[in-house]
């Protein structure tokens, strides 16, 4: 193909900051018509890239073109919109208004239009080929991927050349995932041009058509999708062979003795589910969306109220009603799975993060530790859990999703907690940053550390866990362990389970 059918084209593009390339000499081109992924580990300029794009930061050097023409994204409105991973809605307003919001909204004698507001949604779910939801509908009760969806018509409602689609799909579990695939498609198909940045490479397959990696900033490939692996991305994100996700664990957890018993526990009208980990054990509780396993979780950390049954911590049977704070003190752990929500504290450094609750080092709320100190140790956990940049002073905001989450285990890890509840370990992550994470994990098991992995990822479960447990409704499945704990075996049993209790 010549340069003609390049719709965006991307020459030399470099960015520093305070002296640090974050992008060098990098190029793209992206042709009309086509899905193009973006891969590369944290850190490796993706997001600058971005953000150059959508005219948030500007450019030291280098040449973007839009169908040929030299465009400055900072001085002048382009052609090109965005889907983040956070979709920022209004959530107490209906589709039809958060529709208006990029679209604009219809007026009569100066007042708006409310008829037409709800008619301009439906003829843009129209032109996407898509069922339209009822315009009237609050944002609020809509599901993960009809979110996902109302992100891409809301932005196409400009009717943009290009759509740059960053990480949509981080916390939607496979099924849902491919109703957003399947939209994609269909604007593909119309002859919408799209850059789509993923950390889930195998989603990829199947869906684009060419795909980019970056590392340290540059560009250093693009292949037809066709022509490419998972092991050969892997290797140009990283610079060197590796597999992309270990054989699970099949190793004996490093005790025979149980940490945590479930004993017939229900939640949220669901259950009851019995099971025991033991100490030193990575177990998997796994499921599709809504079968119950973050209820589960979060009942055994005591941030959900129990209906019936009994909880033990290693022989110590726990109260039904207990704070989290007692939970803690107990020597329980939960690392949330929406990192930016519930586990981190924008705005403050990773001294604050580490230490944010004292009573995670043994201390009480009125105990007043030395500035001093906490920074002396908060530097030795950064070492530890190879965290980047290693500056305690540095604000949360300003790391990475790997490392932010390697933040949040230092704070989990690092003191004396014996059973570790994981929700989505790794969600919005880089593969670099998942193999580490994985390392830390197994190493924290090896050191006598129990820990639950709650999870929709199948891919994640069958490479960390020695043994898993479906849950489907509340209610214990299949459980699989050694070499029969497999992602093809987790996912057709979990759909078996879904199905059957239908």
């Amino acid at each position: 193909m010549d340069a003609g059918d390049d719709i965006l084209s991307i020459r030399g593009l470099t960015k520093s900051f305070y002296g640090a390339l974050a992008l060098d000499n990098a190029d793209f081109t992206l042709r009309r018509g086509e899905i193009h992924a973006l891969v590369g580990e944290n850190g490796a300029g993706k997001s600058t890239f971005i953000k150059i794009l959508a005219g948030v930061y500007e450019k030291d050097a280098g040449e973007i073109r839009i169908d040929g023409r030299i465009v400055n994204p900072r001085a002048e409105r382009l052609p090109i919109a965005f889907v983040h991973q956070d979709h920022a809605f209004a959530e107490d307003l209906s589709v039809g208004e958060n529709i208006a919001f990029g679209a604009g909204y219809p007026r009569r004698a100066g007042l708006i239009d409310w008829k037409a507001v709800r008619s301009q949604a439906l003829e843009i779910y129209e032109t996407m080929d898509v069922e339209p939801l009822d315009p009237d509908r609050m944002v609020s009760t809509l599901s993960a991927p009809e979110k996902a969806i109302l992100a891409i018509v809301r932005t196409l409602a400009r009717t943009p050349k290009v759509l740059v689609l960053d990480e949509p799909t981080a916390a939607l579990p496979e099924a849902d995932s491919m109703q957003l695939f399947r939209t994609m498609q269909r604007l593909r198909d119309k002859g919408t041009s799209m850059i789509y940045v993923s950390h889930r490479l195998n989603e990829l397959f199947g869906l684009c058509d060419r795909v980019t990696a970056f590392r340290d900033g540059r560009h250093v490939a693009t292949e037809a999708i066709a022509d490419t692996s998972t092991d050969r991305l892997v290797e140009h994100m990283l610079g060197r062979p590796v597999d992309v996700l270990e054989a699970g664990d099949e190793s004996a957890p490093s005790s025979e003795k149980i940490a945590l018993r479930v004993d017939s526990l229900a939640v949220n009208g669901r259950g009851p589910v019995s099971f025991d980990v033991r100490q030193g054990e990575i177990l998997g509780l796994v499921g599709l969306r809504g079968g119950g396993q973050e209820a589960i979780g979060r009942a055994i950390f005591g941030a959900v109220p129990i209906d019936g049954g009994a909880i033990s911590l290693f022989g110590r049977l726990l109260p039904k009603k207990r704070t989290i704070g007692g939970s803690i003190e107990a020597g329980l752990r939960l690392l949330a799975g929406n990192r930016a929500a519930e586990s981190t504290f924008p705005g403050m450094s990773l001294t604050e993060n580490i230490f944010a609750n004292p009573r995670i080092v043994g201390g009480s709320l009125w105990r007043w530790n030395a500035p001093k100190d906490e920074r002396i140790a908060a530097r030795q956990l950064l070492e530890r859990f190879d965290v980047r940049p290693r500056n305690e002073a540095a604000l949360i905001d300003w790391l990475s999703g790997g490392n932010q989450q390697k933040t949040c285990l230092a704070r989990w890890l690092g003191d004396s907690g014996r059973l570790l509840i994981l929700e989505e370990p790794t969600a919005g992550v880089d593969i670099g940053a998942k193999l580490a994470i994985h390392d830390i994990l197994r190493k924290a098991a090896a050191a006598g550390v129990s820990m639950l992995v709650v999870s929709t990822d199948m891919e994640e479960v069958a490479a960390l866990c020695r043994r898993a447990i479906i849950i489907d409704r509340g209610r214990k499945g299949a459980e699989l362990s050694g070499a029969a704990l497999t992602m093809d075996n987790l996912i057709s049993r979990s759909s078996q389970g879904s199905l059957n209790a239908a």
